[in-house]
């Protein structure tokens, strides 16, 4: 194997944003069936942030999935930094797979997001969408190591929506076990190991709603722009509307693939959505 050696040990994190609950029910109340269902392998579920869950809110202090690039700082009161040094410390013990449960508001179906490309993470990515045709991987190369999954070289995130923040969707639910499952299987047979290729939709861009003089939010995404993640453009389109009722169009030179539109979490960036290009990835 061009990874070395087998790794069988996998760490999955629910809650890491505290208005997320699927990744919270997933490792609380389906731990034990999954080890039932897969021996071989060592799994350990933990719940990252148990201090947003309670405010049914993103996060207590800062964002638990942005902290992680800021360990070299002494923030002591803030409830997510002390949280994000617990959490390295425990993926640090040995070689693991970490897996980050999340949810979306936006239309992205049930997803996986690799922040690198080691070989084993592409080859359990092909995998995957052999088992689930239906699951998108999404390239994000987090060369900061500010997320969560990105404090292992092994592991991806989850991302599955629409779902509105603070319930228990249970499409949500089950398409996030459904992945966690086909993963769980393909670290199972890593035996099976063998060189190939992957073709992903890489993160390029992000487009930022209209504002005004001021700086506030001027717009909205276009009614007939909303929900179409992972539809390509090509050329002019048609994201933005403004509260005048004027149209904004912009246009790209390549066909590009937009996600996370009009994602809840990213109002206070003013982000509307990002861009990817579709690329293939050798293993």
């Amino acid at each position: 194997m061009t990874f070395g050696a087998t790794v069988l040990d996998v760490l999955v994190f629910g809650g890491t944003h505290g208005n997320e609950w699927t990744g919270v029910y997933a490792v609380e109340r389906f731990a034990e069936q999954l080890r039932k269902e897969f021996p071989e392998l060592s799994c350990e579920f933990h719940f990252s942030n148990p201090e947003a869950f309670k405010l049914n809110k993103r996060f207590k202090d800062e964002d638990l999935n942005r902290a992680f690039q800021f360990l070299a700082e002494e923030r002591p009161r803030s409830y997510e930094h002390n949280r994000a040094r617990e959490i390295r410390t425990l993926i640090g013990r040995r070689p693991c797979f970490v897996i980050d449960l999340h949810t979306t508001t936006a239309n992205m179906g049930n997803t996986v997001i690799l922040t690198n490309y080691h070989p084993l993470n592409l080859w359990v990515a092909a995998q995957l969408t052999q088992r689930l045709p239906s699951c998108r991987v999404i390239g994000s190369p987090d060369d900061q190591k500010k997320y969560l999954a990105s404090q292992s070289e092994f592991g991806m995130m989850i991302e599955v929506g629409p779902v509105a923040n603070g319930v228990v969707n249970g499409k949500a639910l089950e398409g996030t076990l459904e992945v966690l499952r086909g993963i769980f299987a393909a670290l199972s047979n890593q035996e099976k190991f063998s060189s190939g290729r992957i073709t992903l939709f890489e993160e390029t861009s992000d487009i930022y709603y209209p504002k005004n003089d001021q700086g506030e939010l001027d717009g909205y995404i276009h009614p007939e722009f909303q929900s179409k993640d992972f539809i390509p453009v090509n050329g002019n389109y048609t994201p933005f509307k403004k509260f005048s009722g004027e149209e904004i169009s912009l246009s790209t030179t390549e066909e590009l693939y937009p996600i996370f539109i009009n994602e809840a979490a990213y109002y206070p960036q003013q982000l509307a959505f990002s861009l990817c290009r579709k690329v293939s990835k050798n293993f």
